[in-house]
């Protein structure tokens, strides 16, 4: 062995850490194996799901279709007796209502605070001289391009954790299964 021949114990744990870690890597330099049809359709058929689009089923109905689509999904599940039925609608048109105006006054909300900014903006750029505006302006699309950067690796990195969370359950319930 290698080690025997070396004098110095400082250079003995040096040469052994370097074959140590040498081994390590060549370990996790080998190919993965092809993983079993089952996992691959786990891992195919995972959720492609967007944020934001999770109620699209309501998008652009009437609050009268939407309480009648809920009262409707409720009543496969639950029975409802004729009272009942009568009840539930009234409360989920009476929730779709609200939640109509909420939205609208919500989207009335946002478009007044865009416009405020846009003047606010053009004010602050009327103060300033075309020097300090062009370095404005490239700091705002160095912010851009920087915050663009950390959401793609951010995103990336939520994809890799999702899929390795859906394999680990996968193996959790195979072995719970076996």
């Amino acid at each position: 062995m290698i080690v025997g021949f070396i004098k110095n114990k400082e250079m003995k744990k040096l040469m052994l850490s370097l074959a140590l870690s040498g081994l390590m890597l060549a370990g996790f330099a080998q190919e993965k194996k092809d993983v079993k049809p089952e996992m691959k359709e786990m891992q195919t058929s995972v959720h492609k799901h967007k944020m934001g689009r999770m109620h699209d089923g309501f998008k652009n109905k009437t609050p009268e279709e939407v309480a009648k689509m809920k009262t409707d999904r409720m009543d496969q599940k639950l029975k409802f007796t004729d009272k009942q039925r009568k009840d539930i609608y009234a409360f989920n048109l009476k929730q779709a209502k609200d939640h109509q105006k909420m939205a609208a006054e919500h989207q009335e909300h946002r478009s007044k605070m865009k416009k405020q900014r846009v003047a606010e903006h053009e004010k602050m750029m009327g103060m300033l001289t075309p020097e300090q505006q062009k370095t404005l302006k490239d700091s705002y699309a160095e912010n851009r391009k920087m915050h663009k950067e950390h959401w793609k690796k951010d995103r990336q990195l939520k994809r890799k954790d999702f899929k390795k969370g859906e394999v680990t359950k996968t193996n959790d319930a195979d072995v719970k299964a076996s």
